[in-house]
Parts: structure tokens; sequence; C-alpha cells
């Protein structure tokens, strides 16, 4: 068997024992603009308290939330709206589901009342 022919059968078995370099894709960077909130998320943003004024609840533009207690470290995570419904998802992984009803937050038993409403022209160009 001539030597041409040994190291071709080689390669051929290396090349199935050995994987190939996987190919690198070029960063993709997404350079579009945000999508313009809708009527319903435009309907949440600001700041809640609620009614026995012991939890303040920040929803921003950016899908992100506060929440503070009286007396108790604040924390937060994201949250997304569809039409009356709302759903959170804290950063210590809680999940939790909420309804805009009359210009009221409910979360089960808890009532929430908007005390502050964010102009999310005015925060994005603050870049906040």
């Amino acid at each position: 068997m001539p030597f041409n022919q040994v190291f071709q059968s080689l390669g051929a078995i290396a090349s199935i024992i050995v994987p190939a370099k996987p190919s690198v894709r070029p960063l993709e960077i997404d350079l579009e603009l945000p999508e313009p909130l809708t009527k319903a998320e435009l309907a949440v943003l600001g700041r809640w308290v609620s009614e026995d004024g012991a939890i303040r609840l920040d929803l921003r533009p950016n899908g992100r939330f506060g929440k503070q207690r009286d007396q108790a470290p604040g924390h937060g995570g994201r949250y997304e709206v569809d039409a009356s419904q709302l759903y959170f998802e804290s950063d210590a992984g809680h999940v939790w589901s909420g309804e805009l009803r009359r210009g009221q937050l409910a979360f089960g038993e808890k009532r929430f009342r908007r005390i502050l409403q964010l102009d999310p022209a005015r925060l994005m160009q603050s870049g906040r």
C-alpha cells in the first residue's frame, strides 16, 4: 500500500476521533432602539404604595421593579405586563402575579395606589 493511501486513511480515522474546531461566530450587537412602551405598560409605570403604606413598589420602564417594606431591606427583579395582568420575578427567584383594576394594583388581598407617575421619555433622556 503506497504511503499516500496510508496517510489518507490515518487522516480519515483521526478526523473521526478528534472533532474539528467549532467555527467562530462574529460578535453580534443589537443596535436597534428599544420598542416603545404599550398603553398597558405606560399605565403601570411609577411608584405604588400599599393601602396601609407599609410597602412601596417602583415599576420602571426598563421592566425592572424595586420593592421596599418598612424596616426591611429592599429587593428587586423584573416584571412584565400583559393587558391588565402583571407578572413579577424577584432576583431571588420568587414569582407572583397581580392585576390592574380601576387604577389600583391588586396582589391577592393587597391593594396598591399610585403616588408617582413616571414619564418614560424624561427617564430615557436622563439615562436611568
